[in-house]
């Protein structure tokens, strides 16, 4: 497939998030985060940032994200805030947006 020079400024990743259980154990979810794309001289300024620093500037959206009633939660400011309060979830979310932005370079 070609290359397009122009480009969707969002695009769409799982994010996969292991939780500490009650047994020893880690439970395995997941959902999906739309992240805004960004561009070399921002990529260059971000890696020097905390991720809860950059995180919230580049996530625009999530779905298939649930609360305790099994519904659907909003993406909004109030629940992205609370995401990026749980440090497993913060993990994840860093790791899969480097690994999206990073995922050319490593082929080559």
């Amino acid at each position: 497939m070609a290359f397009r020079l122009t480009q969707k400024p969002t695009f769409v990743t799982r994010i996969d998030v292991e939780t500490a259980n009650a047994k020893g154990g880690f439970d395995s979810s997941h959902f999906m985060c739309e992240f805004r794309r960004i561009d070399m001289e921002e990529h260059q300024r971000l890696i020097q940032e905390k991720p809860v620093d950059f995180l919230p500037n580049v996530i625009v959206g999530f779905t298939e994200l649930i609360d305790d009633d099994g519904q659907q939660v909003e993406f909004n400011e109030v629940n992205l805030k609370i995401l990026l309060s749980m440090p497993n979830v913060v993990i994840s979310l860093k790791n899969a947006f480097w690994a999206a932005v990073n995922k050319a370079k490593e082929k080559n």
